[in-house]
């Protein structure tokens, strides 16, 4: 019968092609570079084959075709021995969700503390992730990512569709109603998203000619929602993202009626491999937030 190869060996080699260098490996696991690279070696010869691809210098891996057989597996087996292990302690691994700075801050990061209220046992590690998600490097369970409509991949579950309308401070209402022209426009960059432009409200707003001199550019949604609701001018309001300032009353709808849908969705994707057992019951409960079914895309 074919002897398994030791789980310390095992446990070397997912975590270095999980991170991507033999350094970073041996911090994780709290060893000697030299001992990570002498479990990977050793695991490489009673396999008989390569897994790992050694660049010179900068300590980076590329895992080669047999690597990634070995890989999948081995995150599998992993896991199932994490949870197994949990299980006997009665604990339980974190649970990661990633999201950006404005969709983490102002829809995500209330609803991650109440789900963690109904579920103690489980340990829920929110973090900020503004590009790609990067799954395997930051052990990302579940990614809530803002993508246009034509980027929805097969898998994805569309959470919540926006709506656009401009917003502003009760105390800036009344002028702001009344000639919209003299206020600072607030406005986030994303050329992709052309409903939060100013510049594709002129016509419904009647703006004057000299409107683009009183734009305030900032990087995220969540500045320049921040800024309007201090009062410094009228900025395009993302719904569902401000429900609670328009709840509170911190602000308010300049123009109702007058809105645009978003061309960008806000939806659930799940990691390709390891997967939380709660994941399901976190999907779960950010769809009853939502105030709908999640529908997934076919793949």
């Amino acid at each position: 019968m074919p002897t398994l190869p030791p789980l310390a060996a095992l446990r070397a080699f997912e975590t270095t092609a999980r991170l991507g260098g033999l350094a970073r490996a041996a911090a994780a696991l709290n060893v000697s570079t030299s001992a990570v690279s002498h479990q990977i070696r050793g695991l490489e010869e009673s396999l008989g084959a390569r897994l790992l691809e050694r660049s010179t210098g900068a300590g980076g891996i590329r895992v080669t075709p047999a690597g990634m057989k070995l890989l999948s597996a081995a995150r599998s087996a992993l896991a199932l021995l994490e949870d197994a292990c949990s299980d006997i302690r009665g604990t339980m691994g974190r649970l990661t969700v990633s999201a950006n700075v404005s969709l983490s801050t102002m829809w995500l990061a209330r609803r991650l503390a109440d789900f963690s209220a109904l579920h103690p046992e489980v340990r829920v590690n929110a973090i900020i992730q503004m590009e790609e998600p990067d799954f395997a490097r930051r052990g990302i369970d579940l990614a809530i990512v803002h993508v246009s409509e034509t980027a929805i991949r097969p898998g994805d579950e569309v959470l919540l569709h926006e709506e656009v309308f401009p917003v502003c401070s009760p105390d800036l209402y009344q002028s702001a109603s009344q000639e919209i022209g003299r206020c600072r426009l607030l406005q986030e960059s994303n050329e992709d998203s052309p409903e939060v432009d100013w510049r594709n409200w002129v016509s419904a707003l009647g703006l004057p000619r000299d409107f683009e001199a009183r734009i305030v550019h900032y990087s995220t949604f969540s500045q320049a929602i921040g800024a309007a609701v201090g009062g410094a001018g009228v900025a395009l309001g993302r719904l569902p993202l401000i429900d609670p300032e328009l709840g509170s009353g911190r602000l308010v709808r300049l123009f109702p009626g007058l809105s645009r849908p978003a061309s960008w969705r806000i939806v659930l994707r799940r990691g390709p491999s390891r997967r939380h057992r709660m994941s399901g019951a976190l999907i779960d409960f950010l769809r009853a937030q939502a105030g709908s079914t999640a529908t997934p895309n076919p793949s």
